[in-house]
């Protein structure tokens, strides 16, 4: 997990070429203008989502995570705070194979308050709980790129 500035993203470009990839259109692109949607930036090797919401109570939130892909969550606009621990301190209580996604339970985690204009990198080894509030629901826009990490 890499929790940064998006101005300190020439940092992480060269971890892998699809991940610099995916940092390149965050900075290139007005993405406070781009609707909420799916939209390709390499096919299904790389792609972005755009999202819409109001941040919710860490009861309501779960952890996932994700075999083949990593995600780069950018905070647009807002905050959220996010859970994170390595997989092998989880257990899979619900699989979705064909969507790359998995939910978890654990009970060794750690938070971080992301900030508008940040990013949150989650490869395939990191469990993540997003969408948490700080101290109140509040409206956040974000972007997740999906980044094909292992094919």
């Amino acid at each position: 997990m890499i929790i940064d500035k998006l101005s300190n993203a020439h940092l992480y470009e060269g971890i892998r070429p699809r991940l610099k990839m995916a940092l390149d259109y965050l900075r290139e692109h007005d993405l406070a203008e781009l609707p909420v949607g799916e939209y390709e930036i390499d096919g299904n090797k790389v792609f972005i989502q755009i999202h819409e919401y109001e941040t919710k109570a860490s009861e309501e939130a779960r952890f996932e995570c994700h075999s083949r892909y990593a995600d780069v969550q950018y905070i647009i606009r807002g905050e959220e705070k996010m859970g994170y621990t390595n997989i092998k301190n989880t257990k899979v209580v619900e699989e979705h194979k064909e969507r790359d996604l998995f939910f978890l339970e654990t009970e060794a985690e750690d938070r971080v308050l992301v900030k508008e204009g940040m990013f949150a990198l989650f490869t395939p080894e990191d469990a993540h709980m997003p969408s948490m509030y700080a101290t109140s629901p509040k409206p956040v826009k974000k972007a997740v790129v999906k980044v094909l990490w292992n094919e």
